[in-house]
C-alpha cells in the first residue's frame, strides 16, 4: 500500500486514526467545515503569484495526474507546477508548488494560517522524502502563508497578503525522525487495531474524523475529560485507569477534578446554594446576548485584515421583569461589511441601562472592543456596553455540575442537563459556532442555491443564536428556583 501524506499525518498524530483510516474510511465522520472552503480560497489566491504555472488536473478522467506530473518535470520549458502529483517507492502525495532552479527545484507549500507551526514542518518534510525517493532533486523548500499585518484596501487588490519562509534547514534537520516513523506507521497500518483512549490528539493538530467512534467505543466517562488534566490523565491511562468514576480519591489533587469525581460517582447532578442570591442582585431590564462572527482567511472588505472576527449576528432576550421575556435579532447576509448595522442595531436593543448577561464574556467583549477601534463614532456608547457585561459562565461553573457535561462547562453541556427541553441537537443545519460559519458562507455566496435552500439556511442560523441567548435566560431561571 502506498502511503499518502494525509495518511502519514494521521499517523504522527494518532496511531489509532490511521488505522481507521485505512481501514475503515466508512466511519469518518463527515462534516462541512470553513477550514475546507478556506483552503480552497487560499490556495485559488496563491496561485496568482505564480502566473506561468501549469496546474496538473487531479480529477480529469482522461489525464492520469503522475504521468502527467513525469511530463513536466522533464519539459525544460516548463518553470513552475501547481499540484504535481509524485510516486516514490511506497509514498504517494501532490506537491501544492515545484518551481524550476536550474536542473533542480523548489518546494512551495502553501498554508492557510498566519504562521509556521510543527505540524508544517511533519508535513514538508514527509514530501522532502517522498521527493528523495523518488529522485527529483529539490534545492530548497519554503512555506507561503498568510500576512496577518496585511489590510486590504478594496479593490482586489491583495499584493502583500503572502510571506514566504524558507525552511529549508528544519526540513533537513527533521528528515531522520519522518525516516524513522515510516516503519513504524507502516506496522500500524498493518498490524492489529490500536487501544487507544479519548486524549488531547482527538484534537489537536487536527480534529480527528474518528473522534465519536472513539468515544462510543470508550469508557462513559473518560479520565481525558478532566478540564486541564492531561498530565494527570496519562499517569491514570498508564496505570489502568479509564474512567473518572475509577479514579482513587488520592490520585487527585485540584478542587475541581475531586468535584467532577464526587459528583460523576454519584451519577446525580449538584446544585451549590449562592448562585440565586448572586443572580437576584441584578437588576432589569436584563439583556441576554449572544454574538456570531466570521474570519476571513482572504479579507473581503475593505479595512479588515485575514483571520479579524467580524460580528454578522446577534441574538438579545429581554428580560424587562420576572417572566415578561421579549427577543430582538440581527443577521446580516447582505455580503457587504455588516460592522456598522450591527453596532447601530444593537445599541439601540440594548438601551442605557441594565446588566447585559453573555456565556464566557471574553468572546463578547473582544468584539466590542475591536469594534470601538475601527468605529470611533460609536466608541464610548461601545464600550459602555462592555462596562455593563455579567458572565454567567463562571457562575454556573461554582454551582453547578452534572455527570454528563463530562468535564465541560459550555452552554452546549449544560443546557441539556440543567434544561432538558431545551437542545441544540433538535435544531437545523447550524448547532453550534463551526456550522453557523460555515453557513454563512453558503448565505453570501449562494451558489446554486433556491430560495427555499437559501431562505432554510438563514432561519437556522436565526434558530441557533436565538437559542444560545434562550438557553441562558432558562439557566437563570432554574439557578434561581
Amino acid at each position: 500500500m502506498a502511503l499518502s501524506k494525509t495518511e502519514f499525518i494521521a499517523g504522527l498524530q494518532c496511531e489509532k486514526h490511521i488505522f481507521l483510516r485505512v481501514h475503515h474510511p466508512e466511519r469518518i465522520e463527515k462534516t462541512d467545515s470553513p477550514a475546507t472552503v478556506t483552503g480552497k480560497i487560499v490556495e485559488e489566491h496563491a496561485q496568482r503569484e505564480f502566473p506561468d504555472a501549469i496546474l496538473v488536473e487531479r480529477d480529469n478522467p482522461n489525464i492520469n495526474p503522475f504521468e502527467k506530473t513525469k511530463e513536466l518535470l522533464n519539459d525544460p520549458s516548463v518553470t513552475t507546477i501547481f499540484e504535481a502529483a509524485i510516486a516514490g517507492d511506497d509514498l504517494n502525495l501532490f506537491v501544492d508548488v515545484l518551481s524550476r532552479e536550474g536542473t533542480d527545484w523548489l518546494l512551495t507549500e502553501i498554508k492557510s494560517g498566519a504562521k509556521i507551526k510543527d505540524k508544517h514542518i511533519d508535513d514538508v518534510t514527509f514530501q522532502a522524502v517522498a521527493l528523495e525517493r523518488a529522485n527529483i532533486p529539490i534545492t530548497s523548500f519554503e512555506l507561503m502563508h498568510i500576512n496577518s499585518d496585511f489590510v486590504y484596501q478594496g479593490d482586489h487588490h491583495y499584493e502583500g497578503l503572502f510571506v514566504r519562509e524558507d525552511i529549508t534547514e528544519q526540513v533537513q534537520a527533521h528528515k531522520g525522525f519522518i525516516k524513522a516513523q515510516l516503519p513504524k506507521i507502516n506496522d500500524i497500518v498493518n498490524g492489529p487495531q490500536p487501544v487507544k483512549h479519548i486524549g488531547p490528539y482527538c484534537k489537536k493538530p487536527y480534529p480527528c474524523p474518528f473522534k465519536k467512534y472513539c468515544e462510543t467505543n470508550d469508557a462513559k466517562y473518560p479520565v481525558a475529560y478532566l478540564p486541564r488534566g492531561w498530565n494527570v490523565a496519562q499517569k491514570l491511562l498508564a496505570a489502568g485507569i479509564y474512567d473518572i468514576r475509577d479514579i482513587p480519591q488520592d490520585a487527585l489533587t485540584s478542587d475541581t477534578h475531586l468535584r467532577i469525581r464526587r459528583i460523576t460517582r454519584s451519577g446525580q447532578a449538584e446544585i451549590l446554594p449562592g448562585a440565586k442570591q448572586l443572580l437576584q442582585t441584578l437588576d432589569y431590564p436584563r439583556y441576554y446576548l449572544d454574538f456570531e462572527s466570521i474570519q476571513f482567511a482572504i479579507p473581503i472588505w475593505k479595512g479588515t485584515s485575514p483571520f479579524q472576527q467580524v460580528p454578522f449576528q446577534w441574538s438579545c432576550h429581554i428580560e424587562h421583569k420576572p417572566g415578561e421575556l421579549k427577543h430582538r435579532e440581527f443577521l446580516d447576509i447582505s455580503g457587504h461589511d455588516p460592522r456598522i448595522v450591527f453596532v447601530e442595531s444593537l445599541l439601540e436593543v440594548c438601551s442605557e441601562t441594565g446588566p447585559i448577561l453573555v456565556y464566557n464574556q471574553t468572546f463578547e467583549k473582544r468584539i466590542i472592543r475591536e469594534l470601538a477601534k475601527v468605529l470611533p463614532d460609536y466608541s464610548d456608547r461601545l464600550l459602555a456596553l462592555n462596562d455593563r457585561i455579567v458572565d454567567l459562565l463562571p457562575i454556573v461553573q461554582q454551582h453547578y455540575y452534572h455527570p454528563a457535561m463530562k468535564g465541560s462547562w459550555s452552554i452546549k453541556k449544560v443546557l441539556p442537563c440543567l434544561v432538558p427541553e431545551l437542545r441544540y441537537s433538535e435544531l437545523g443545519k447550524v448547532q453550534d459556532g463551526t456550522q453557523a460559519q460555515a453557513v454563512y458562507f453558503d448565505l453570501i455566496d449562494k451558489d446554486g442555491q433556491t430560495e427555499q435552500e437559501h431562505e432554510a439556511l438563514r432561519q437556522d442560523m436565526l434558530d441557533y443564536c436565538r437559542l444560545d441567548t434562550l438557553a441562558m435566560v432558562k439557566i437563570v431561571e432554574k439557578l434561581c428556583e
